[in-house]
């Protein structure tokens, strides 16, 4: 008999212990009451930039970030050797799901998108400009600007939570980011600047450099985050 109360009184014990919370051990869930808001640094694809945001309830979460960088490498663009700048600058929300109430999340959003690439023709002794070979001093200045829409979107999924339990967040995130094709255009300083057939050649360029530079309407999004809950 004192073997059946003890166990019972054993058993009772254990079903009045509360569910572990969400996420809990060395990577907790961002669900506590008094730690909904943040803010933090990102790094990625987008750039490098801040972000902030609240975790609304369990499920929901909503983000404001901001992001840039400048890349410079040599590239060509249709059919001319470019010193090319890509330079990256955008701001935007989403909001994020976390369909288990742990630290796995779907996330989407929008962002305001100043995006936009810069190439100059690098030096030579004449140019491919649609049909035809022009001389370089005749060119001058070969300058052309890649501009993406000023309205883009964003979808990934990624793993957010404190370790340790602590104030410090970490997460991370990867989905795409889409930016839609650039609208292209040219600066020439040169003799033939306002030249009619040179113009003509000009636009078949502008239709090259637009198929060249279309890889960048759709590229991979990677954030990783670091916050200060509080």
């Amino acid at each position: 008999m004192l073997i059946v109360v003890l166990l019972s009184t054993s058993l009772g014990a254990a079903g009045a212990q509360p569910p572990p919370a969400a996420g809990s051990g060395a990577f907790t869930a961002s669900t506590d009451a008094d730690q909904r808001a943040f803010v933090g640094i990102r790094a990625g694809t987008l750039g490098v930039g801040l972000e902030g945001g609240y975790r609304i309830n369990d499920y929901l979460q909503i983000r404001a970030h901001a992001a840039g960088l400048v890349y410079s490498d040599d590239q060509t663009v249709a059919d001319i050797a470019s010193d090319f700048s890509l330079r990256l600058a955008s701001v935007g929300a989403g909001i994020d799901f976390f369909p288990f109430r742990r630290v796995f999340f779907l996330t989407a959003g929008a962002r305001y998108n100043f995006n936009k690439a810069v190439y100059n023709a690098q030096p030579a002794s004449d140019y491919q400009i649609g049909d035809n070979v022009y001389a370089a001093a005749d060119v001058g200045r070969l300058t052309g600007e890649a501009r993406f829409a000023p309205n883009a979107w964003f979808a990934g999924a990624g793993l957010a939570g404190r370790p340790w339990n602590g104030p410090v967040e970490v997460s991370v995130e990867a989905g795409i980011y889409r930016q839609g094709t650039p609208s292209i255009s040219y600066e020439v300083t040169g003799l033939l600047a306002n030249d009619p057939a040179f113009l003509a050649d000009l636009e078949l360029q502008v239709e090259q450099a637009r198929r060249d530079l279309d890889k960048y309407d759709s590229f991979p999004l990677f954030a990783l985050n670091l916050r200060y809950r509080f």
